[in-house]
Order: C-alpha cells, then sequence, then structure tokens
C-alpha cells in the first residue's frame, strides 16, 4: 500500500470532534430509528435541513435511520439500472432530476455517527393513482405495456383495498430481476449499513386477474382460472411467488454485500399475509432477512398491547434479536400520545425485542424531540448501541487542518489502519453541500490529500467489502498498472453502473473514477503491515490540477442539496 509522502509543517490545528466512548454508556444496547421521506415535512426533500435534522434526532438518542431511496417510480441516486429502463430520468423532477439524495443523507448520518439504511419503500409498487386511477409515469408505463402490472377483476390497477397504488407482477422474473438490478445498484455503490423494504414487497389480495397472472397460475399449477380472489389455491400460489421473490432478493444482495442487514418492515400478521400474500412468519423462519421492523401501528396502548403477542411470537425463543417494533407517532392530526408512545417502547423492551423504530422523523424531531430527549436521556446515560452491529461501526468523522500555505492541501491525524471515505464541504458557501470525493485505504498517520476548492475535509470510515470502487476495476485485490489500463480502455463509455473501470458506479467511466485510482494506486487487499511509503504520492502540482478539474465536472453534474 501506497503512503502518503507530502507532509506539511504549517497547518491549521486539527479540529476536534467530541464523540462519547462506549466505554461511559449506560444506556442498554437497543435500536432507536426512525424514518425519513421526502413526503410532508421537508427534513430532507430539498436538503435545506438535511444536515440540521440528522444532527437532531442524533442529539435527541436516534442511533439508526431509514432513508427514502425508491419511491413513486423514481430514485433517489443516479441509476442507470431504471434509466436504461425507461429510457429517461431516474430521478423525481419534484426533488430535482440531479440530486443525489442517498449521499446527501448518507453522509450526514454517517457523521452523527448513525446507521443507515436505504428504505426502498415502494418495494413492488410503480406508482400511486388512487382507486380505479390509471398509472402513467415512465416506469409505470414500460410495466404496463408489457402487462406486468397487475389488475383486479374489475380491470383496475389500484383500488381501495391496495392503498390506490400500482404494482408491478413479481411473479414476472424479468420484474425480479428489474428491482433486485436496481437495488444492487446502491448496495454496491454507497456505504450502506443495511437497506429496507416496506410491506410492499407484496401481492395485494384483489389483484392478480390481468391476462399474465392467470397465464403464469395456470400453467405453472394445472389449476383453472380463479373467480374469487381468496380461492385457496390461488392465494398460495401467490404467497409463493412473493416468498419467492423476497429470497431471490436476499440472497443476491448478501452475495453482493455480506456484512450489509436486509431489513423488511411489514404488515402485521396476519393481515400481512392474508391481505398481502407476504407471509413474513415463514421468512423468519427460513432465515430470508436480518431485521423485521414489524409495523405495529397502533394509537393507543390497549389496542397496541393486543396485537404484541401474534408478532412477537414467531420470534420465541431465539430470535428476538431480529425483532423491531414499528410505533406509530404520525400523523400528526391525530398522533399517538407521548404517555402511550413510551409504554410501547417500554413493552418492547419487556418483550426482549432488538429495539424499536418510530414512524416517521417529524414525529420524533418535531412533536415529540423533548419528550423523548429527556426518555433516552443521551445526557446522563449516553447514546445507546445499535446492537445490529459491532460497538463503533460508525466512529466520529476525522475531522482534516486546511494548510495555511497550501489552502488545497489537509492533513488528517489517522488513528488506525483501514478504509475510509474522504469528504468534503466544496464551494465558498457557508451552506456548501458535502459529497465524496473517494476511497481510501490508510496506514495509521498523518495523512495529507489535496481537495481543492474545499471548505470543510473529513474521513468517515468504509465498511463496504467490494474494491473496485477503491480503483480495483479488474478484481485482484490490488490497485496498479493493470487497472490504469482498463480505466482508460473503458474511458467516457456509459456502460452502466457496473462497467468495468467505473469506481463510483455513476454509470459512466470518466476522471471521477480515475481519482480513486490514483488515491489507491499501489494499495494491496488485505492491506500489509510493511506497507507504509512503497508507492510515492502523486505530486501536489498533479493533485492539485486534476481535482480542480474535477470540481469544475461536479459542479456541471450535479445540483447537489445542503
Amino acid at each position: 500500500m501506497r503512503s502518503l509522502s507530502c507532509r506539511l509543517s504549517l497547518v491549521v490545528p486539527l479540529l476536534l470532534v467530541t464523540w462519547e466512548s462506549p466505554s461511559l454508556q449506560a444506556s442498554a444496547p437497543e435500536v432507536r430509528g426512525t424514518w425519513l421521506t421526502t413526503t410532508n415535512e421537508d427534513h430532507i426533500r430539498t436538503g435545506a435541513n438535511t444536515a440540521a435534522v440528522m444532527r437532531d434526532l442524533r442529539n435527541i438518542g436516534l442511533n439508526a435511520v431509514y432513508v427514502e431511496t425508491w419511491k413513486n417510480g423514481y430514485t433517489n441516486f443516479p441509476s442507470s439500472v431504471l434509466k436504461s429502463t425507461i429510457g429517461t430520468t431516474d430521478r423525481n423532477p419534484t426533488i430535482g432530476t440531479s440530486r443525489d439524495l442517498v449521499q446527501e443523507t448518507l453522509i450526514q448520518a454517517h457523521r452523527n455517527g448513525m446507521s443507515y439504511y436505504g428504505w426502498f419503500e415502494y418495494g413492488a409498487m410503480t406508482e400511486y393513482v388512487g382507486a380505479g386511477g390509471n398509472p402513467s409515469n415512465p416506469l409505470s408505463t414500460y410495466m404496463k405495456n408489457r402487462g406486468w402490472l397487475l389488475q383486479n377483476q374489475a380491470g383496475q390497477y389500484a383500488d381501495a383495498t391496495n392503498g390506490g397504488f400500482a404494482f408491478m407482477n413479481v411473479a414476472v422474473p424479468e420484474v425480479r430481476q428489474f428491482v433486485i438490478d436496481m437495488t444492487l445498484e446502491a448496495v454496491n455503490r454507497y456505504d450502506f449499513d443495511g437497506i429496507q423494504f416496506d410491506d410492499h414487497m407484496a401481492w395485494p389480495v384483489n389483484f392478480g386477474f390481468d391476462a399474465t397472472t392467470i397465464g403464469l397460475y395456470t400453467s405453472q399449477t394445472g389449476n383453472a382460472a380463479p373467480t374469487s380472489p381468496t380461492n385457496t389455491q390461488f392465494s398460495a400460489w401467490r404467497q409463493q411467488q412473493v416468498t419467492a421473490f423476497a429470497a431471490q432478493l436476499y440472497t443476491a444482495v448478501k452475495a453482493a454485500r455480506p456484512e450489509l442487514k436486509v431489513s423488511i418492515s411489514p404488515s402485521i400478521t396476519s393481515f400481512s399475509t392474508a391481505q398481502y400474500n407476504a407471509n413474513w412468519p415463514l421468512w423468519e423462519s427460513q432465515n430470508l432477512f436480518d431485521e423485521f421492523a414489524i409495523q405495529m401501528y397502533r394509537d393507543n396502548i390497549s389496542s397496541f398491547n393486543s396485537i404484541v403477542n401474534a408478532q412477537v411470537n414467531p420470534f420465541r425463543p431465539d430470535d428476538l434479536d431480529k425483532l423491531i417494533m414499528g410505533l406509530r407517532i404520525n400523523p400528526a392530526a391525530s398522533a399517538t400520545p407521548y404517555a402511550d408512545l413510551q409504554q410501547m417502547i417500554e413493552r418492547a423492551r419487556t418483550e426482549g425485542a432488538a429495539g424499536h423504530n418510530l414512524w416517521y422523523s417529524a414525529g420524533v424531531r418535531d412533536l415529540y424531540g423533548s419528550q423523548l430527549t429527556a426518555f433516552y436521556d443521551v445526557a446522563g446515560q449516553g447514546q445507546a448501541q445499535n446492537p445490529m452491529f459491532p460497538a463503533d461501526w460508525r466512529t466520529a468523522p476525522l475531522v482534516g487542518a486546511q494548510s495555511l500555505v497550501a489552502p488545497e492541501q489537509w492533513t488528517v491525524d489517522v488513528p488506525a489502519a483501514g478504509r475510509y471515505r474522504i469528504v468534503a464541504r466544496l464551494g465558498s458557501a457557508t451552506n456548501s453541500p458535502w459529497t465524496e470525493i473517494a476511497a481510501v485505504e490508510l496506514v495509521a498517520g498523518s495523512r495529507t490529500f489535496a481537495v481543492p476548492g474545499a471548505r470543510q475535509v473529513e474521513l468517515l470510515v468504509d465498511r463496504r467489502t467490494p474494491t473496485s470502487f477503491l480503483g480495483d476495476f479488474n478484481g485482484d485485490l490490488a490497485v496498479d498498472g493493470a487497472d490504469f489500463i482498463l480505466w482508460q480502455q473503458a474511458f467516457a463509455a456509459p456502460l452502466g453502473g457496473s462497467a468495468v473501470g467505473d469506481a463510483n458506479r455513476d454509470g459512466r467511466v470518466d476522471a471521477l473514477d480515475l481519482l480513486a485510482w490514483r488515491f489507491n494506486q499501489g494499495g494491496v487487499w488485505p492491506p500489509l503491515a510493511s506497507a507504509t511509503a512503497t508507492t510515492p504520492e502523486p505530486s501536489g502540482i498533479f493533485l492539485a490540477v486534476f481535482a480542480g478539474g474535477l470540481l469544475a465536472m461536479r459542479r456541471r453534474r450535479l445540483a447537489l442539496g445542503p
């Protein structure tokens, strides 16, 4: 592995971040999470409040966030899979067609020490259309033209029983592969701690009377076409299709990122099985998911207590560490009273669940922020460790010090060898956004980087297992000249997010990917203990010119929120 040889003696003193030592924590480990959505309150929708919201959630006492990643037929990240499928923009115009909301929120969550789950909320759904509505967004149109959207007996794509949403047919192999490929694109690109699918990994009970479904059902089972949505054999077949899809997705994600937590947030049983053909107790018994955040949404403690046993029983006696109780706060107009909410949290603890997730961030921060702050008592008891991950999984950011004589140079003291993400605030505006510059393998010691145009530079620990994003394009666990040749051959070719040479997986091979190679050139995995100073650092002049060009490219290509 190379060592950075450019050392500057005159630098701004290193900034310090106060971070609590796990040894001082008195709070018992438990998941304390919430979901963040672009709907309603602007917690992440424009990006203007993202940093403040993440900081506030951490200060209240949370340790996990589940952030909207896939919604209404669009991704909140650059997706060559979606774009190549529908032939138009991959991101929702209402939040910005060039924004990477996932990167924005991921950096802020990790800067605040919280675990981050990419929340693929829409699962198998393409669009909200309302009862009797006509699906019309680009993805819905693509699926509808191929007969891959579910219909009820009246020929409708949505009704009151499925919430007014259009669902893709997960019995169709191409549909499954589309969702899996889109998911893997994000999994391979971002330093997620986990991903989560919602209660929309499902097949609503009234649906499946379209020609595609009837053809598949009759040919696979030999049965006659059903005449009732509650036909026992038809329900069993649809449940099998959903379970097969769940298994295929889980297997694919774990193959790509074995350390990643794969979570599901279904409705309560038996409603989930009867109304959505999503038999999650079966999934639990088959070890298909690492975490189950059951939506136990009730607005009073009496109603909540009446459903607890049925949700807990599938996890007894040995799998309670997979169970997270999803608790309802919002909507604000009919919010769960705080006293009832606190009793629900206490019941989750009594049952031995791994923790609780609160629906949703507006209730946590804006409605019950002061009450939850007092209840969690971070000031007196410390932050609770997330039991889904080892202690210190997301450590404090390492804050860079800027050189007084060469402002593009930033020095960071690295306490332990490992993989880190270089993140920076680029631009002169006081509210300029953070962005990921590169991922690097470093040995311990003082390290200096050239990041022209940065207002702040930090290192965040990187937990990803693949190495292609480090510049190891040929997968031989070394970053060397062979990888540069591969990058050069693929340069400027828009070949998709999995293209050789596409280190940042943005669907193109360009100078941004070469930066990953330059930072890590000479690296070997696993890092060698004696690798210090084995490869010279590229000259400061080269990095300044090169990174300056990259900054200009980023400004042209990205419209990032704060």
